[in-house]
């Protein structure tokens, strides 16, 4: 009998409170481009006259310091960062195990089980916070301290165009272009273009505008007029 209860008891420890974590959270994407319009912007060779990246806006749960979260003789940290959200339901907040630098997780010194996320009553009174697990179980404490905020994270996934600076030679300048795609260069879609700038100071290459204002064989100093993703006015 008392093995039994013991078993019993085991069970009601490891399998909690049950709430499935929630997917449904989709983060602002934004195109952010280099430099700015209208800029004077030195470059030197080799180095990107324009480029582009993605800037990722998300909801975080932040913890200021590392969190304990106890339940019985099980223990799991929360170290201290910002945890992206995955998305909600009507009672709770979903967030990542792994913090949005990945430098932070959730961990345990004496559970073999594997956290999957972080959840959060939107019942502020309770300041509850729960590990969960791919059982579909979570281990919940009370009266912790985060807080709720949005960064933004630029990232260079997805298609990118960049142009580079090759250098000059008499009146003409050397411009490289490439294409990646998820950090991984297409050769099939590299090129080199020269341009004489005794004809025009303004050069054009795949929608980008770009007003040359002075070139040398180490530098180039210019404003970029429209880039790659300038919406047409």
């Amino acid at each position: 009998m008392k093995k039994f209860l013991l078993i019993s008891l085991i069970g009601f420890v490891l399998s909690g409170c049950a709430s499935d974590i929630k997917y449904n959270y989709v983060p602002e994407v934004t195109q952010k481009s280099y430099p700015d319009l209208n800029v004077v912007t030195t470059t030197y060779i080799g180095d990107d006259m324009v480029r582009q990246g993605n800037v990722k806006t998300m909801d975080v749960i932040s913890f200021p310091v590392a969190t304990q979260v106890n339940n019985y003789w099980y223990s799991y940290i929360i170290d201290a960062g910002d945890y992206p959200k995955l998305g909600e339901d009507k009672k709770y907040l979903f967030f990542a195990a792994r913090s949005v630098n990945g430098n932070a997780i959730v961990k345990s010194f004496n559970v073999p089980a594997v956290p999957i996320g972080i959840r959060v009553s939107k019942d502020s009174s309770k300041n509850e916070v729960c590990i969960s697990f791919a059982t579909g179980t979570d281990f919940c404490e009370s009266n912790k301290q985060f807080s709720y905020k949005k960064v933004s994270v630029t990232s260079q996934d997805g298609f990118q165009q960049t142009l580079i600076y090759n250098g000059k030679v008499g009146n003409k300048i050397n411009i490289g272009y490439r294409e990646f795609n998820n950090d991984m260069a297409r050769p099939a879609f590299s090129n080199n273009a020269e341009y004489d700038l005794s004809r025009s100071a303004v050069i054009r290459y795949k929608g980008a505008v770009i007003e040359v204002l002075q070139a040398t064989n180490q530098h180039i100093k210019y404003k970029v007029i429209s880039n790659f993703n300038t919406p047409n006015r």
